[in-house]
């Protein structure tokens, strides 16, 4: 026999009345917004297995920076290019917030905050703690990422009334594209007649077609190949290369014990039939999507606890203690600085996790060591003059080009041989089996960086502060 079964649950948890004032709520927030941690952009290792690092906050960036020095803010950018993967909500607010408080990390950290809130709120204390101590949760939380936001817009539009709920509605696609539209599984389970419908259609619609529609005019082609080609059609039924090679079952299974501790105190019976049907599409979505990610679990934490009618009793505490597990430590990074001002660099790989890219006053390349990039749906990155091979590259090095093309070492050799102007970042593995004599400054510290005598300024230079804090 489980020890709390000789325990009355089925009662109600009640607060003290002082719990739920917003006095306390206020406190609530402004605690939450420490929990998040503090690594340096993109390190921070989002898949408790593989140690994957987040990437993404180094794609999202840049663009940001450039909106908050002043350049174009309805098309987000990525090494001069527009970057159409998702919309820009999340790219705004942190520019904005970059622009008052040199935070680009703040808006997602607040969101976070707003999502322990609210948690706390309708589960309690314990279950504010069994989801602030989730590794799951407090690792990635208040990254520049799209998911706090997301996962904020999630619990409004669920928790809210038809018009309230399409208006959250219309800002969680704004976020994260059509992972936003989720909360609409549920919108006829509030029963809105006719005219409520009509009404929600139409602010949803408010929301969501301006800068849609707008992309549509102004980058017509970019925007049907990437955003809706590539992102929608392509991504939804054909999954990218993935991170990893098991089966569906074989890589959520693992994941899903990191937040299955928030499942327990369901065994006290109490459950709230909304939340248990938004837990449902949550994981119905999961199963539908071609790609794997850690990433698309942590909606579902803050579900699972909402699932719990009422506040979740003490008993539940020790969960707590079960998710303070360890979790891998950030892997050493080259720190962003003003180092490469002035220089047109190309890095071996993206194995920095693009942070290059944030290096303020450099024009950033990427060396892929391989012959052709793989199928990417309809936008082919090489006809399109992205990406080049080395001798095509040699031969015009537009100022549109982010990715080199090295079909292998030979070509590498003579791409590093023909630059004297431009520096190299490689790793010290492959300085090794290059084993040749440059015309560079050599300077060996996180990766190999092969200093160019000869400086260039590179034709494309990321024009932003690089004081970045967190």
């Amino acid at each position: 026999m489980l020890p709390f079964q000789s325990v009355n649950l089925a009662k109600s948890f009640t607060p003290v009345p002082w719990a739920t004032k917003p006095l306390t709520l206020l406190a609530v927030f402004l605690v939450s917004t420490f929990v998040p941690p503090g690594n340096p952009i993109a390190t921070t290792p989002l898949d408790p297995i593989l140690a994957t690092p987040s990437q993404d906050e180094a794609l999202y960036a840049p663009g940001i920076l450039r909106m908050a020095n002043g350049e174009d803010w309805l098309t987000p950018q990525f090494l001069g290019r527009p970057l159409l993967v998702k919309p820009p909500l999340m790219q705004w607010l942190s520019a904005v917030s970059f622009q008052l408080t040199g935070s680009l990390r703040l808006p997602s950290i607040l969101a976070a905050a707003g999502a322990l809130t609210i948690v706390y709120t309708a589960t309690g204390p314990i279950g504010w703690l069994l989801l602030a101590a989730n590794p799951m949760w407090r690792n990635r939380a208040g990254l520049v990422l799209m998911d706090d936001l997301l996962i904020l817009f999630f619990l409004l539009a669920v928790a809210a009334p038809p018009r309230a709920s399409a208006f959250f509605t219309g800002l969680a696609i704004m976020t994260k594209w059509f992972a936003g539209i989720l909360p609409l599984a549920l919108f006829f389970t509030k029963r809105p007649n006719w005219r409520t419908t009509l009404e929600s259609a139409a602010i949803l619609l408010a929301v969501v077609l301006p800068w849609h529609l707008y992309q549509l005019w102004a980058n017509h082609d970019w925007f049907l190949a990437e955003y809706l080609g590539v992102e929608l059609l392509g991504y939804a039924f054909n999954a990218p290369v993935q991170a990893s090679a098991e089966s569906w079952f074989s890589y959520y299974l693992p994941r899903l014990a990191w937040v299955a501790p928030l499942a327990l105190p369901l065994t006290a019976r109490r459950f709230n039939s909304t939340w248990l049907m938004w837990s449902g599409v949550l994981l119905a979505s999961i199963a539908a999507y071609s790609y794997r990610n850690t990433t698309y679990l942590v909606p579902f934490a803050p579900a699972l606890l909402l699932c719990h009618r009422g506040w979740i009793a003490p008993i539940y505490a020790p969960l707590a203690l079960v998710a303070l597990l360890a979790w891998p430590a950030p892997q050493p990074q080259m720190p962003i600085s003003n180092q490469f001002a002035g220089r047109e660099v190309l890095h071996l790989d993206p194995d920095d996790q693009l942070r290059t890219t944030l290096f303020p006053g450099a024009t950033v390349r990427y060396v892929f060591m391989m012959e052709h990039l793989p199928p990417n749906g309809p936008l082919d990155f090489e006809r399109l003059g992205i990406a080049k091979s080395v001798p095509a590259f040699l031969e015009a090095p537009d100022a549109k080009v982010d990715v080199v093309l090295a079909k292998d070492l030979e070509a590498l050799k003579a791409l590093i041989l023909s630059s004297p102007q431009r520096d190299f970042i490689l790793s010290p593995g492959v300085w090794q089996t290059l084993a040749i004599q440059v015309p560079h400054e050599i300077k060996i510290d996180y990766k190999v960086w092969l200093r160019s005598r000869a400086l260039k300024e590179g034709p494309r230079p990321n024009r932003f502060q690089y004081e970045v804090k967190l």
